[in-house]
Parts: C-alpha cells; structure tokens; sequence
C-alpha cells in the first residue's frame, strides 16, 4: 500500500514544524507542493535529499500522485496547518473518491486504484501563531479566507469584535478600510501581520482611515477589532420609517415582509434575490439575516435603485448587489455560475445560483421568473406577494404545471391602529397574498 503525506508546515519558520512531521518529510521519496511550503519542509529536513515537485492546485497533485505508482511514499506539504483553509483538505477528499474509499464504494466495480494509505501530520497555523502573538483566544474570533475569493466583510466586521482574515492581495487591506470608511465602520482597528515567523516578522497597527492606500503581502493576516460590534438579533420586520423613501417607489411593509422573509428560510450564507426590490427592505433585510451570503436586488427604475443604495449604507449592509433591468430577461446578458460554484460572490462577474428568490414585483413576467428560478436551482424556495386576483390566477395556473412543487398560499391583510386627535382608528392595508412555492 503506498503512503500520502498530509503535512502542515506552519507559518513558515522551520523551527515551528513537528517532529513528526520532520520524521515524515525525510522518509518520503517525493515532496509535493506550493515553493515556499517546500523550502520550509526541505530546511526543516536538511541533510537529506528528497525529489521536490511543485504544485499547487488539487489536480495537478492527484495526477502526479495516480501517476507516478513506483513513488511508494509522497508526502504533500501545505503552510500552516492541514486543517485551517489548507489545500489538503480537497486533495484528501480527491484521494479517497481516486481510491474508493469516499464511502460510495462499487463493489462490482474491479477497476479500482490502489488504495492509499492517507497520513495528516499538523502544524502550527499562522493564524494560531498570529493570535497568540496579540494574546486574543481563537474561540473570540472569527476566521476568513480572502485567498482567491470574494467576501464582503462589513457584516461580519459589523456584527463580530474580531474577525481574522487570511489576505489575498497586496491591496486587500486597503480596500477594505475603504469600505469601512462608506459604511459608517472608520473607529476599527486593525492589525496585520506579515511574514510571521521569520526573523523579519512585522506588524501594522492602525484604524481604518490610516490603513488606506497601504499595500501588504499577499500573504499576510489581518485583524479587525470592532469594539462597537451589535450582536444580531435574527428576527424580521424593521419598521417601515427606518428606511429611506422616495416618492413613488414602493416597499414592501413591515408585517408582510416579516412573514415573507420567514417563508424563505434564509440561512446564514445564503444566495437571495429580490426581484423587483423597489426600496430595498427585503433585501436589507434579507442581507442582515444572511451575513455571509448575499442577495441580489433586480430592480429597473433608476429611482428605486438609488433609493436601495441609501438604504444599504444606512443600515451597512453591503452583501447586496443591484442588477438593473427587466428580470428574466436581464439575466440572460449576464454569465451564470455553475451548480456549487459560489466562493466568489462579487458585486460584478458571474451571478450566483438562487437558493431563495423573493418576487415583488414582475413586471407581467412572473411565469418567465419562476421558470427561471427553478430551472437554476431544482431546490430553489421562492416567495412571491401577489395583490390582484389576476396575478392570484396566473399563480394558479403555474402551480398546474409544476406538479413537483408545494404551492403554500396565504392571504393577510395587516390592520394598524393610528391615533386621529384623542381617539384610535383602525387602518386596513390592502390585502396581500403570500405564496410559498418549494420542491415536494
């Protein structure tokens, strides 16, 4: 049976490998791996002389490992630690499917690999190494990878005293105090390290204003410490004078977006649109609840969307992203994901596949969205408030042909109490119908 190495290098220095893993590394007939992880490895085992291959994507280290049988023992090697945003966690998973013990074994299926002993050795994450060195516990914080992905950070900034996050680029730092500064968020701090471990080892401390314009390595690790941190409360129904209005455009009211909202079962990182988003209180709403997800707002008058942005910098939520135009037919300009591709949700570049499409408002297109919406995601849960009996009809005949879906519908009318001098008078909003449609 030939041997795969999982090893964790840590943040750099030699000096902060495991025995172990230094045993490992010099009874291993090929190190494999990104340059600077290998060098360390190859300090750590000075003396020897071991055959290096560089490689960094998944595949290209499955290859070489089905490849080359006669290496019996290939010890793969990562910065940091194997188990903290480390490519050997996707190299193990392509191991165990090659060799068919990723638990949907065939066993009629004699063309198997051969099977490989996978080994994890771990090491020091440079997180760990970074927070120890600012004496901050890792259960206060919470981690980020920026290393080729986007994140929109303001809601985890917004809602955590400490979020941690691996850069990707010299200018991350930069742009992210930038952000800071536009939603209202300028009093963080932040600390960045950069070549932990090494005898240069550097930190940078400053609030955000004073971080704009710098450049780091792409390597390094930030901190940013929000002392003014809320902790979310997950409930819904924002009262309707806290968002900015413009004459004539619509929003959708408080009790009718708060039962919406929980007939989409948002997730923390959930993919949202919000079709026909007016004023944006669905999709502020809808991006408070869903912190490290992002909704999508489709929205066709110019009015709405510049109303949509005050009203994402007023309650700083910036994981929304407005697409102008005419849904579904806007879409089709644009490039799609694929299925389960989703670790960059920017606000340009391909759209994310829904998990929850809320429909407001569609323009005489509401077949055309839902068609839409499901033939992107079978397991799409879609919301739509309805208040003509025609668009009540044309739901109906809908439902007729998806004849896989739950159609759940419920009609409200929200009554409020409004003081007229020294009385209260009722006052009748107009009836609505919510109809929830999801996979059977």
């Amino acid at each position: 049976m030939r041997i795969v190495n999982l090893i964790g290098v840590g943040p750099g220095s030699p000096e902060m490998m495991t025995t172990q893993a230094i045993e490992a590394i010099r009874n291993s007939d090929v190190l494999m791996g990104a340059s600077r992880a290998l060098k360390t490895a190859g300090d750590a085992a000075s003396g020897t002389t071991i055959e290096t291959y560089e490689a960094v994507k998944t595949e290209e280290m499955l290859d070489y490992i089905l490849n080359h049988p006669e290496k019996r023992v290939i010890s793969a090697v990562f910065t940091g630690d194997t188990s903290v945003y480390s490519g050997a966690i996707p190299l193990r998973k392509a191991l165990l499917k090659a060799s068919g013990s990723d638990g949907n074994d065939d066993s009629e299926d004699e063309d198997r690999s051969e099977s490989i002993d996978i080994r994890n050795y771990a090491g020091v994450s440079s997180i760990q190494y970074f927070l120890s060195k600012r004496s901050i516990s890792m259960a206060d914080v919470k981690l980020v990878s920026l290393h080729g992905r986007h994140k929109d950070m303001i809601p985890l900034i917004r809602e955590n005293k400490f979020v941690c996050a691996l850069l990707g680029s010299e200018d991350t730092v930069s742009n992210i105090s930038e952000e800071l500064i536009q939603f209202g968020l300028s009093s963080v701090k932040i600390i960045v390290g950069e070549r932990l471990s090494y005898p240069d080892e550097s930190f940078t401390v400053g609030k955000t204003r004073e971080m704009r314009g710098k450049m780091f390595d792409r390597l390094a690790i930030a901190l940013f410490e929000n002392d003014d941190a809320i902790t979310p409360i997950r409930s819904y129904g924002i009262g309707d004078e806290h968002f900015e209005r413009t004459g004539g455009v619509p929003i959708t009211k408080r009790d009718v977006r708060a039962l919406s909202l929980c007939r989409l079962a948002i997730r923390d990182n959930s993919i949202i649109y919000d079709i026909g988003s007016g004023s944006g209180s669905m999709a502020v709403e809808a991006g408070l609840a869903s912190p490290e997800g992002k909704v999508i707002a489709v929205e066709i008058n110019q009015d709405a969307i510049d109303t949509i942005e005050r009203n994402r910098y007023q309650f700083k939520v910036d994981n929304i992203r407005i697409v102008r135009g005419k849904a579904p037919e806007c879409f089709s300009e644009m490039e799609m994901q694929k299925p389960g591709e989703r670790k960059n949700v920017a606000n340009d570049g391909p759209l994310p596949i829904p998990d929850c499409v809320f429909i407001g408002g569609s323009k005489g297109n509401l077949q055309k969205i839902v068609d839409w919406a499901v033939n992107s995601n079978p397991d799409v849960v879609i919301v739509i408030n309805t208040v003509t009996l025609e668009s009540v009809a044309e739901v109906l005949e809908i439902e007729k042909r998806l004849t896989d879906y739950n159609f759940e519908m419920v009609e409200i009318q929200a009554t409020g109490l409004e003081r007229r001098g020294s009385y209260h008078m009722h006052h009748a909003e107009n009836p609505i119908t919510i109809t929830r449609i999801s996979r059977r």
